[in-house]
């Protein structure tokens, strides 16, 4: 479960920083009062819209992280938020409690192959082409946003450039995978041994993430098709 800590920030502190800063502009201001009065609107306006930009939402399957200053300050959950705009804070939403899936060795929109992910040597030397899809989760946003520097997965466009389920998922996975097959025969993938390489290939990957710090959860991951390759 995710920690929810309080950011440090003292609104009252900042309200007064902006009276006394006022005060000594105001000092300084050419002209009677009705020009203070305008140059008052419009600060007022200005802030007001500054001010208004600092709401947010969070779903009941979201959660927020929040930075102050770019440091990372907590988390917000569900309901109506505020919190300093940029360029004093910034806050990504994510769903956390959502399913997600990868595709590996195939993709289904649009519909083909990727043989370069899925044709692999088994421990009998032998080539087997498997498609597979991972399910999986977030379970730590702050180690999701802030630990892996993924460079993006060009075919899954709403994954964002630096989210571990990018490149980093998918290269893990098939690093496991082929670890796995690469230990039996043809057999146990093809037959007798799917679940125990479904398994096998979730308990690796899940150690690699960890090893990481990615703060994904690995749900399932499913042998869709294992077949020798065509000739």
């Amino acid at each position: 479960m995710y920690g929810e800590r309080r950011p440090e920030f003292d609104p009252d502190q900042i309200i007064e920083n902006l009276r006394q800063s006022w005060g000594r502009i105001s000092g300084n201001l050419p002209g009677g009062g009705g020009a203070k009065l305008i140059v008052i609107i419009g600060l007022l306006i200005v802030a007001a819209i500054w001010a208004a930009s600092g709401f947010y939402t969070v779903q009941p399957s979201e959660q927020a992280a929040l930075r102050l200053f770019g440091e990372f300050r907590g988390t917000a959950s569900q309901g109506l938020h505020w919190y300093p705009p940029s360029p004093i804070g910034s806050r990504d939403v994510v769903s956390v409690s959502g399913t997600r899936s990868m595709e590996l060795g195939f993709r289904s929109d649009p519909d083909r192959d990727v043989p370069v992910e899925s044709e692999m040597i088994t421990g009998d030397l032998n080539i087997v082409d498997i498609d597979l899809v991972v399910q999986y989760n977030i379970t730590d946003i702050e180690a999701f946003l802030f630990n892996v520097a993924d460079p993006g997965d060009p075919d899954r466009l709403d994954i964002a450039q630096g989210q571990p389920d990018g490149r980093t998922l998918r290269d893990a996975t098939e690093a496991a995978l082929r670890l796995v097959v690469g230990q039996r025969s043809i057999d146990e993938p093809l037959r007798v041994g799917r679940e125990a390489v479904q398994e096998e290939t979730k308990r690796l990957l899940q150690d690699t993430l960890d090893s990481y710090g990615s703060g994904i959860n690995i749900i399932n991951v499913q042998l869709l098709t294992v077949q020798p390759p065509d000739p």
